[in-house]
């Protein structure tokens, strides 16, 4: 059994003794390392088992995988089926790595909003003692909507527990009982909390049905002193309508470490928004990521050749 790992800057090499733990696993596994920027269609023909973001082109030419596993949460661009030679490819992600260094993103950048530490570092920069007209927020013993309740969307409300907030999370199928959250609702029932929310924290998938889910409509919903998260996918909020809001001070600011369109390009008035944080993608960015993300593809190796149930396998149909 071949197993050929893909890496990159985002997904760099394992450390030997990470490595270590691979070959103690499974010593009869064959092992190749290439690098993205070189990989071609015959470094993974002979493979059964890929990890790592294997270029979509190739997939249509690799008749042997039986198993791709992404080194991210999100799978975006490899949900068509019609990618693959072979119909019956198991494709699974990381889900389960970032949670711990994105919900500590989330609250940091809760707090960075709320204490308006935007404007007072421009003030640093100025060198002006301004204290400005802004009144600070407190996230203890908010309203918050937490969008997404997979394994990051959790991590947050677990730290927003400590808080006390009062969190109201929103998944799928809300009858799914979750540990932490009592009151789950369908997405189709967000509307009925905007106007109450004091933060809306956007821990979503990039899919059909999320796509500009926070619109115009809702944006007007929202109180003038809420502030709207985004660690999900850029498309679930329509940028054209956050812009305005922002603007026009609808709601009080925004954290985002996605948009849409990715990368934000250079004099996009979203830049100049003087209540927002953007940051380029990199809320998932921690040096526990690596043990992590191993821990979880050696657990999945096991089930996989086993013939077990493969947890964190993506709905090539649902798109996530």
């Amino acid at each position: 059994m071949k197993l050929t790992i893909i890496n990159d800057a985002v997904f760099p090499r394992f450390p030997d003794e990470q490595l270590e733990m691979l070959n103690k696993e499974a010593p009869d596994l064959i092992v190749d390392f290439v690098r993205a920027d070189t990989v071609g269609v015959a470094d993974l023909i002979d493979s059964e088992i890929v990890f790592g973001w294997a270029p979509p082109r190739f997939l249509k030419d690799l008749p042997n995988l039986k198993w791709l596993h992404l080194p991210s949460a999100g799978a975006n661009a490899f949900t068509d089926a019609s990618l693959y030679a072979n119909p019956s490819v198991i494709l699974t992600k990381s889900s389960g790595t970032f949670g711990i260094p994105i919900s500590e993103y989330v609250l940091g950048t809760m707090i960075a909003l709320s204490r308006n530490f935007t404007g007072y570092y421009k003030s640093q920069q100025e060198g002006s003692w301004n204290r400005g007209e802004k009144e600070a927020l407190e996230v203890f013993g908010s309203n918050v909507l937490v969008l997404g309740l997979g394994n990051i969307g959790s991590e947050v409300c677990t730290r927003l527990m400590g808080f006390s907030c009062r969190i109201t999370g929103f998944r799928r199928d809300p009858s799914v009982p979750h540990e932490l959250v009592s009151d789950v609702r369908s997405l189709s029932k967000l509307r009925d909390c905007l106007p109450n929310a004091d933060y809306i924290i956007i821990c979503l998938p990039g899919t059909a049905e999320t796509g500009k889910l926070i619109g115009r409509e809702e944006l007007d919903l929202m109180k003038n002193s809420a502030i709207l998260i985004n660690i999900g996918r850029g498309s679930v909020i329509d940028t054209d309508a956050l812009v305005e809001a922002l603007n026009n001070k609808k709601i009080a600011g925004a954290g985002l470490d996605v948009t849409d369109p990715e990368p934000l390009p250079a004099g996009h008035p979203l830049w100049s928004a003087s209540n927002a944080i953007i940051t380029p993608h990199v809320s998932a960015s921690s040096p526990g990521n690596s043990q992590r993300r191993l821990s979880i593809f050696i657990d999945l190796l096991k089930r996989y050749r086993s013939g077990l149930h493969m947890f964190n396998e993506v709905d090539l149909s649902a798109g996530y």
